[in-house]
């Protein structure tokens, strides 16, 4: 997780329990005879967390986009079609794109489970809730470099 999923701000602590008590609390449903007999106490928190960081793994948002030409720039604007095209290769559905002050700041995908929670399969699907809205402008987005530095291509989302 100190890899794949660190804050943008605040500390990582605080950001993972954020995570978890959005997120994760939905494993926590489980009933401990879900885990057979080698159930400890705590072993759905590593789940949701390994799962999270291994799905993440799969999704590289940052290749799918400068595969397309879409590069981290001050100067540069995109149409969300644009980036919703690069996005949607990744999984084959659709993308919810989430935008702050006009720049791109968050790509949310969809999956349902195919099988057990903990080692089922995800498969892509169509948002639900949010329904492909995003808060993305249809145009002119930016999709700014991390640092505010140059238009190397190298910083992240």
């Amino acid at each position: 997780m100190d890899t794949y999923w660190l804050p943008d701000r605040g500390t990582a602590e605080s950001f993972w329990e954020h995570e978890w008590n959005k997120h994760g609390t939905c494993i926590n449903t489980l009933s401990p005879t879900c885990y057979g007999d080698s159930y400890n106490t705590g072993d759905e928190v590593i789940d949701f967390f390994n799962r999270a960081v291994s799905l993440f793994q799969t999704l590289d948002t940052y290749k799918a986009l400068a595969a397309a030409g879409i590069t981290p720039s001050t100067e540069k604007t995109y149409s969300s079609q644009e980036i919703q095209d690069a996005l949607s290769a990744v999984t084959g559905s659709e993308v919810v794109l989430g935008c702050q002050r006009g720049s791109l700041n968050q790509a949310w995908y969809s999956f349902n489970v195919q099988g057990s929670l903990q080692t089922g399969s995800f498969v892509p699907t169509s948002p639900a809730g949010k329904g492909g809205r995003g808060t993305c402008p249809r145009n002119g987005i930016r999709y700014l470099p991390k640092s505010g530095g140059g238009d190397d291509g190298d910083d992240e989302l």
